[in-house]
């Protein structure tokens, strides 16, 4: 008799393991990309609000309004001169050779 109720204990356990665990591993799935996306939507909040300062700054001080402009745009005040400095690329060194073997 008790051979027979461990029996059904067990394939009652077997049945609802098999029927809720794909359900269970989806909510999980959902869970973390959830969380994902939560993370994702903070990183944009912050950005939104960091572009939104830039714009007040660049519609209220002209001085920041000018450096962005010279920045982007490339532009000069008159009678100003531009110094470009290019830095030449050097190669890097070759290994050293190795000597030839006295064998």
């Amino acid at each position: 008799m008790r051979r027979i109720t461990l029996f059904w204990v067990f394939l009652v356990v077997l049945v609802a393991g098999l029927v809720y665990l794909p359900g269970f591993s989806k909510y999980l799935r959902l869970k973390r990309k959830e969380t994902e996306l939560d993370r994702q939507i903070q990183r944009l909040r912050t950005e939104i609000a960091k572009l939104q300062e830039e714009e007040h700054l660049l519609k209220t001080d002209l001085t920041r309004l000018e450096q962005v402009v010279r920045e982007e745009l490339e532009l000069v005040k008159p009678g100003e001169v531009v110094l470009k400095v290019v830095e030449e690329e050097i190669p890097p060194p070759e290994a050293p050779s190795k000597p030839p073997s006295t064998s």
